[in-house]
């Protein structure tokens, strides 16, 4: 594990140890990826899961946080008094004395979130990243009805829901670090032409995988101050790619030699 942190020292501060990463097994590779998801992991999910259940988890906030309220086709929504949770990117806003003439523009008195659920007397509206979200009018949802008692008994679903959630975003980011690895190193084919060098494409991608570093970890840094980069993927790969150029110009200048012929450059005059 002491060498974990040490290639990941190595891999923020030193283009010249890629020579080295350039040869590591694929056993390395994972376990490298698997110790910053990990990481990552117990940061923005571990701290406030704990944070969440030691306030009482679901139920506990549900209660505490909710007044009663009823939800139906023939009396629209009922609460005993608004609500506002307005917590970094959620918004969750419910009012029965007020009817919004345009509910989707509720933001624009609030700012703009990722996550958004808000009901007045006859509509709801949700809202989740990257979608316009949807407007429903409770008059036409048939015979529902709904209130608080109903929500408190899913309460365990919703921990299991949210255990599958975490496990799911873990795979995802594990395997969307490899795949930004891999267009980073693809992209990065363009310096050794340019260097006029031969380095094999397995190579160039476990040297993309340690120069991901420094943009994971500044993902993980925008999360601990809740602001966030504005186009952070361009920027990280763009990041990415630099730590490519001087790892591979370092290797043309000073490394050659440490690989095998058929990996070292056409011709060693410029």
């Amino acid at each position: 594990m002491i060498n974990i942190f040490k290639d990941i020292w190595y891999a923020l501060t030193s283009p010249e140890k890629y020579r080295e990463f350039m040869n590591y097994n694929k056993g390395k590779l994972l376990l490298y990826v698997l110790v910053l998801t990990l990481f990552s992991g117990v940061i923005t999910v571990g701290i406030p899961a704990a944070q969440f259940l030691a306030a009482g988890g679901f139920g506990q906030i549900l209660n505490d946080q909710i007044p009663e309220f009823s939800i139906s086709s023939q009396n629209g929504f009922q609460i005993e008094e608004p609500v506002v949770i307005d917590s970094y990117n959620y918004l969750v806003k419910a009012d029965s004395n007020v009817v919004y003439e345009d509910i989707t523009d509720i933001s624009g008195e609030y700012g703009s979130y990722d996550y958004m659920i808000v009901l007045d007397r006859e509509q709801i509206y949700v809202k989740s990243a990257n979608d316009q979200g949807i407007v429903g009018k409770f008059e036409d949802m048939g015979d529902l009805t709904f209130t608080k008692q109903d929500i408190l008994s899913y309460v365990p679903v919703m921990y299991v829901t949210s255990v599958f959630v975490i496990i799911l975003s873990f795979l995802f980011d594990f395997g969307y670090y490899f795949m930004t690895a891999f267009v980073v190193s693809w992209g990065s084919g363009v310096f050794v032409s340019f260097m006029r060098l031969k380095i094999g494409g397995k190579k160039l991608f476990k040297m993309a995988v340690y120069a991901g570093t420094l943009s994971y970890l500044l993902n993980i840094v925008q999360f601990c101050i809740g602001k966030t980069i504005p186009n952070f993927s361009l920027f990280s790969l763009i990041i990415s790619t630099g730590y490519m150029y001087f790892a591979i110009k370092d290797y043309k200048d000073n490394g050659m030699d440490e690989l095998p012929p058929e990996y070292q450059m056409n011709d060693r005059e410029d």
